[in-house]
């Protein structure tokens, strides 16, 4: 699973789930792997990646893996 996150708002509104909104997505979906995108690509960014990271290290969510910018992955199914 790809999950965009950083807590982004703007004019209000809610652009990006924070931390605890990825991880009950995460926990809801149970992925085999997922993979935080879009966390700091803006300064309008509330919710930063070792929240997240936090959060499903707390409630033993596996398969969470994060990526260095520019880094890749190869998402063929193995």
């Amino acid at each position: 699973m790809l999950i965009h996150l950083g807590g982004t708002r703007l004019l209000g509104l809610l652009l990006t789930m924070d931390a605890r909104q990825g991880a009950d997505l995460t926990g809801l979906i149970r992925p085999r792997l997922t993979l935080p995108i879009h966390y700091d690509d803006y300064r309008g960014m509330k919710s930063p990646l070792s929240d997240f990271l936090t959060e499903c290290r707390d409630r033993s969510l596996a398969g969470v893996q994060t990526l260095g910018g520019g880094e890749a992955f190869d998402l063929t199914p193995g």
